[in-house]
């Protein structure tokens, strides 16, 4: 049901004061008018991405948040490029757009997936510091 897709004004308040590490991604196949619906929803999906210590770190990052995704019945895009750059997107997709579900889980995966950033990546993305 196409009602439970977020409108744009909700993606944004969540996206700045819940999940600072999170972005729109605008559906590309669609092109850049996929960002907004007649209805005022998204099309599209956030995405988030960090670049891990190394190989290992990425494998582990997105294990952790595989994890996560399975047990929640809701399953992201994971690309592993660069051998250590990940970008995690998520979207529903048998609504084709962003739902509460996605903004549920990207929290969950923030709040519990301890990532090994590259310190050279972190320190230039103060925002992914944890205050464990």
């Amino acid at each position: 049901d196409k009602s439970h897709l977020l409108s744009n004004a909700q993606i944004d308040e969540e996206l700045s004061s819940n999940l600072k590490m999170w972005r729109m991604k605008v559906d590309s196949a669609a092109g850049a008018g996929a960002a907004a619906a007649a209805d005022g929803t998204c099309n599209g999906a956030i995405c988030r991405k960090y670049t891990a210590r190394n190989f290992q770190a990425a494998l582990d990052s997105i294990n952790a948040m595989g994890a996560i995704a399975e047990r929640e019945n809701h399953h992201p895009d994971f690309h592993l490029t660069g051998y250590r750059n990940v970008e995690v997107v998520l979207f529903t997709h048998s609504l084709g757009g962003i739902s509460m579900n996605d903004i549920e889980l990207a929290k969950m995966l923030d709040a519990d997936v301890i990532v090994d950033y590259s310190p050279k990546w972190l320190k230039s993305h103060p925002e992914a510091k944890r205050e464990d």
